[in-house]
């Protein structure tokens, strides 16, 4: 994944407005990171979410203490039990003959290892949520094992309920439906004033994935009545992202850095000292996890800095056009679009010789009667090449269905239709490519006029090989709740 999410090009963001949540004061030496501007109180709830356990204390464990100490309640919700590690599997248990059974004793005892770093960090008992879902399998949950008719089976524990007796619901199927649900019940229950959650650019599949349950709880409850959703300050943690972080040793004297790649695009990353008490802390719960540190120790005391980073960058909005000014043969006018993704560049062989799957980025804009989405590649389309296009679409009440396409230039475009909530190719659907750039139209009253849209393009070679894919991004749209039409 080598994508940025450009939202600094569609207006204000968390960071960049004067009183917005989360707002960054400039740092004293132009050289840093600006300084997170937001301190935990009494009156605050604070929600974090990790797809399994340890992320909690690798990316914001420091910032957790140092809730606890000023008062707010603090919740963890971890996704997994973390019982897809094939290698902590066999050391722990000293075997090379790994069975189901002991993947599941295994996220059992990692789940124990999970309350006492939870305590270290000064977290209650009832503040540890498990919700028990497969290691390895959330992104399949997102995705294609979304309905709970046929629940997904992890290829580890063999599966397809949670075998844990500490989970939020014992016993659920794993499906994303119930996923969803255990999210907005969790947020619903703690009606939190923070929420930090994965970085939607982690390449971890299981960390992005819980980036994507959560933002997308957060706007059906939005858009469900619940205003606080909408306000609330969210907060983004990496873990996973080349060979970052750097150096992979125990240096808490150094600073933290987001990834090279990270630091372009408008994100909008926030730098946020700990005290000696909270430093120390989040070193004794990344202690905490013995069957990790057997095998990582190097990677996970090198989150031990005098300073943890999050990223306040959120949601962006789709250019307002007239339909006149994006006639679908005149590629120079949709590049005159700001971008809602900007690529990076090939990050690896396979994306430097297959250029024409290679994201340069993705666009986004609405008029009163279309919404349209720009691809740039980095070189121009191949005959074989298919790029798709997932649109996630909510509506006013937190209602949302999804809408797959699939392009092949130069104009062929298809719905792909595996889920009940997949929509049809909506009529008067069009998509034209010339040169590195696909364009595509949608009539917006076809969608039922939705009032955002979560975004993701992929891009896959003429080998059928997947070659990128986008961060997951939510795009405001002007809709029925937000007073109509552009």
């Amino acid at each position: 994944m080598s994508l940025l999410v450009a939202v600094g090009l569609w207006g204000a963001s968390a960071s960049g407005t004067a009183g917005a949540p989360g707002q960054a004061p400039a740092a004293s030496d132009p050289s840093e990171l600006p300084l997170l501007g937001y301190h935990p109180g009494p009156h605050d709830s604070v929600v974090v979410f990790a797809a399994h356990p340890d992320d909690e204390s690798l990316g914001p464990g420091g910032f957790v203490r140092e809730a606890v100490d000023a008062g707010a309640r603090v919740t963890i919700v971890t996704f997994t039990n973390g019982d897809g590690y094939l290698a902590g599997v066999d050391v722990a248990f000293r075997t090379v003959l790994s069975t189901p059974a002991l993947f599941v004793q295994y996220g059992a005892r990692r789940q124990q290892e999970a309350l006492a770093a939870g305590a270290t960090l000064g977290v209650t008992r009832s503040g540890e949520v498990f919700l028990g879902y497969p290691d390895r399998g959330l992104a399949a949950l997102w995705g294609s094992h979304w309905n709970c008719d046929h629940p997904y089976t992890s290829r580890y524990t063999q599966r397809d309920h949670s075998p844990y007796p500490l989970a939020l619901r014992p016993g659920v199927a794993y499906c994303g439906a119930n996923v969803l649900a255990d999210v907005e019940t969790v947020l619903r229950r703690e009606h939190p004033s923070v929420v930090i959650v994965h970085h939607a650019a982690d390449t971890h599949p299981d960390h992005w994935a819980a980036e994507a349950f959560v933002t997308a709880a957060l706007e059906s409850l939005a858009l469900d009545g619940d205003r606080w959703a909408r306000s609330v300050r969210v907060f983004h943690y990496i873990v996973h992202r080349g060979a970052w972080p750097s150096p992979r040793a125990y240096a808490p004297d150094l600073p933290l850095r987001p990834p090279a790649d990270l630091e372009m695009g408008h994100v909008d990353w926030v730098s946020v000292p700990l005290t000696e008490r909270s430093e120390d802390a989040q070193h004794e719960a990344i202690l905490s996890y013995q069957t990790q540190i057997t095998l990582l120790r190097s990677y996970m005391l090198s989150f031990v800095r005098r300073a943890e980073l999050f990223d306040l960058a959120g949601e962006v909005t789709a250019t307002e056009v007239a339909d006149a000014d994006l006639p679908m043969g005149a590629p120079d006018r949709w590049d005159r679009l700001p971008p809602a993704v900007i690529g990076s560049g090939p990050g690896s062989p396979l994306q430097h010789a297959q250029g024409s799957a290679t994201l340069q980025a993705v666009t986004v804009a609405q008029s009163r009667t279309h919404l349209f989405v720009g691809i740039r590649l980095r070189r121009p389309h191949v005959r074989d090449a298919e790029y798709r296009i997932e649109l996630r679409l909510f509506h006013p009440g937190g209602h949302w269905a999804r809408l797959v396409l699939s392009v092949r230039p130069p104009r062929q475009l298809a719905a792909v239709r595996t889920l009940d909530q997949d929509l049809a190719l909506p009529p008067g659907a069009v998509a034209e490519s010339t040169g590195p750039r696909i364009a595509v139209s949608l009539p917006l009253e076809a969608l039922r006029d939705p009032v955002s849209a979560y975004v993701e393009v992929a891009t896959v070679g003429p080998l059928r090989v997947l070659v990128e894919r986008t961060p997951w991004t939510m795009v405001r749209l002007a809709g029925p709740a937000s007073g109509g039409g552009p």
